[in-house]
């Protein structure tokens, strides 16, 4: 059974994205996802033309600030649209658009204000293991500082509600976003949750995602906002 998507807006933050792009709106509309809308994060390759033409909301970033950067321009965008709800996913390709709705039926469900689809709950899933070990390290320190336990703290397929769109504020312009968000989430008493969901890892893909140096760059971002801020 798919939920309603009608008041859902997916955004995409986006650089660099245009070689997959058509693919990833043909994905969404398909599930009945209509209300798109990319934040180009300063691509040099079209990516913002490109998903003009294809009807999204577009918000541009001058330049490259990073993946952070681009999720909190999102959740802006929402903020002044009053966007009910807002999902997240990766623009590579990566995420299987059907999977959002099971994050909103979760939200539904047990009354969430965040859900996040976890690459880990399900086992039988093929990941590699860069992604695993990446994760893994990241997953330790979120939940060494968090007061809930996540399985999937650096998941790029995300559902905010109004709530969450209202009160979070990102300061990570990196990938340290992810467990930011959650933080976030849990010092404002919002109800966050988690739900298996599928993945698509090609050469694509994983060369878009972070290797052992913007790992370690991400590692002490993370750091030093829970430390210092």
């Amino acid at each position: 059974m798919t939920s309603n998507s009608s008041d859902i807006w997916v955004c995409l933050p986006a650089y660099n994205e245009a070689t997959v792009l058509e693919e990833v709106f043909t994905e969404l509309r398909s599930e009945g996802f209509n209300n798109v809308c990319v934040i180009d994060d300063g691509s040099s390759d079209g990516t913002g033309e490109l998903a003009r033409r294809l009807g999204a909301v577009v918000a541009t970033h001058p330049i490259n600030r990073g993946a952070g950067a681009a999720v909190m321009t999102g959740i802006q965008l929402a903020r002044q649209r009053q966007w009910q709800h807002l999902a997240f996913i990766d623009a590579d390709g990566q995420h299987v658009v059907r999977d959002l709705h099971k994050l909103r039926e979760l939200m539904q469900e047990q009354q969430c204000d965040l859900v996040v689809g976890s690459r880990f709950l399900d086992p039988s899933l093929c990941i590699p293991r860069s992604r695993r070990f990446f994760n893994g390290i990241a997953n330790t320190m979120t939940n060494m500082f968090a007061r809930g336990s996540y399985t999937d703290s650096q998941s790029g397929m995300r559902l905010l509600n109004r709530n969450a769109i209202v009160a979070i504020n990102l300061d990570i312009d990196g990938f340290g976003f992810c467990s930011e968000m959650l933080m976030k989430a849990e010092s404002k008493q919002l109800a966050v949750g988690e739900t298996a969901i599928s993945v698509r890892y090609t050469d694509y893909s994983v060369s878009k995602g972070q290797d052992l140096q913007i790992g370690f760059t991400t590692a002490l971002n993370f750091l030093w906002n829970i430390v210092f801020r």
